[in-house]
């Protein structure tokens, strides 16, 4: 029997469509709890969803894991993967045992429980990471401006500041002078709402940040040494620390200075690969994961930037026995062989949905890409379209018409 999938999505991002999609298409019953402007709504991939309330995040997705009764649980964003920490840890305290019930749902999910405050840490992760002879660039906390000064006196710029707990570029800083890097310290830790957080408050109709902004939460901030190089990601499926089905890829475009990636090339690269496999060990983990490296230009070693403990835009890719990340996963949880699929494409160029636009790109590169759009779900594609550029004003249009179609959001109150 398939397993029934849980997906939980805390924002308005368009790749847990491509997921459900993935994961209808081998067969298992998909369900999803998020907010109400989500392509998760309208998505035919999806038999129900249940609401996130951004104010009431961890009863919201209780709620809707008691409901929907899965085999598996799967995090698509940052967020969502702390709310799932957090409901273990709440679980493990005081429910009857960790090993039934929702707990032990969780560890099947995600993995060994030992790993989660490490993964909701970029410096812990790092340490890690360095611990298992991994490549990482030097790092250090830096909670006050100056522990900062101390770093960059001995470290220098450039240098990259992160907060934890944010993804898609936002929370991180690029500095090049001393004088730069306070400023950027006091964006990250300020309380103060900002331009991007009322886009995503009017625009995105992200309650999230609404709520960060009345619980006055202060970001942890590190610094990171600046790798001049190509940005490259591996995503991967694994289960109890055993590394299923990756795709590896170097970013060619993305959609926004230090956002998420629109256009990548597949490629092999063996120390990436086993970096990946040490950590995924160490940590046991399971389900969906990716890892942001940076391959440095004067001597192509790659170096580990971050985890993301969660689905990410390319795990939904189908591309043959070694890269069906959600058939492999799918397998594990049914304890059933896994489903021979052929890949979708055999193109290595590959630009990922919703796309940029055409005149965007250079000629050569339309020519020889494999455009990956979500053809089986024609109301998803129509209402954010499959060619044109995922701009602000695209966005508000499709989420207007999302609104106004009440019949076909299937919310669950």
């Amino acid at each position: 029997m398939k397993p029934t999938i849980l997906l939980a999505s805390t924002n308005s991002w368009l790749s847990p469509v491509r997921i459900a999609g993935t994961f209808a298409d081998l067969g298992c019953r998909v369900q999803a709890v998020c907010p109400r402007r989500n392509a998760l709504t309208v998505s035919s991939a999806v038999r129900r969803t249940y609401l996130y309330r951004s104010f009431r995040p961890v009863l919201s997705i209780d709620a809707a894991i008691e409901a929907a009764d899965p085999d598996l649980v799967v995090p698509c964003d940052d967020l969502a993967t702390a709310h799932l920490h957090a409901i273990y840890e709440r679980e493990s305290r005081y429910g009857s045992s960790p090993w039934s019930g929702t707990a032990a749902l969780l560890v099947r999910s995600l993995g060994s429980p030992a790993s989660y405050s490490i993964i909701d840490s970029r410096q812990e992760f790092l340490a890690l990471a360095r611990e298992e002879g991994v490549l990482v660039p030097n790092s250090a906390l830096t909670p006050e401006l100056s522990a900062l000064d101390g770093w960059i006196h001995e470290s220098g710029v450039p240098a990259v500041l992160k907060t934890d707990c944010t993804s898609g570029g936002e929370g991180v800083r690029i500095v090049e002078t001393r004088h730069q890097a306070h400023r950027a310290f006091r964006e990250l830790v300020s309380r103060r709402p900002t331009a991007q957080t009322f886009k995503r408050i009017l625009m995105d109709g992200d309650t999230t940040s609404v709520a960060r902004l009345l619980r006055r939460e202060r970001p942890l901030v590190s610094v990171q040494q600046f790798v001049a190089g190509q940005d490259a990601n591996l995503a991967l499926a694994c289960w109890q620390g055993e590394v299923l089905a990756q795709i590896t890829a170097i970013v060619l475009k993305t959609r926004s200075p230090k956002g998420p990636a629109a256009v990548i090339r597949l490629i092999e690269n063996s120390q990436m690969s086993a970096a990946v496999k040490k950590i995924v060990r160490r940590l046991g983990l399971s389900g969906f994961a990716g890892f942001d490296f940076v391959i440095e230009d004067r001597t192509g070693k790659a170096f580990l930037i971050e985890i993301n403990p969660r689905a990410t835009q390319t795990c939904h890719l189908q591309l043959g026995m070694r890269r069906n990340l959600s058939a492999a996963l799918c397998a594990s949880v049914s304890g059933s062989p896994m489903a021979k699929s052929p890949s979708v494409t055999a193109r290595h160029t590959i630009v990922l949905w919703p796309h940029v636009s055409e005149n965007l790109l250079p000629a050569h590169l339309v020519e020889r890409a494999y455009f990956d759009t979500p053809r089986h779900d024609p109301e998803v594609v129509r209402l954010y379209g499959s060619s044109k550029r995922f701009t602000l004003s695209n966005a508000m249009k499709s989420l207007k018409r999302i609104v106004w179609r009440k019949g076909q959001v299937k919310i669950a109150e």
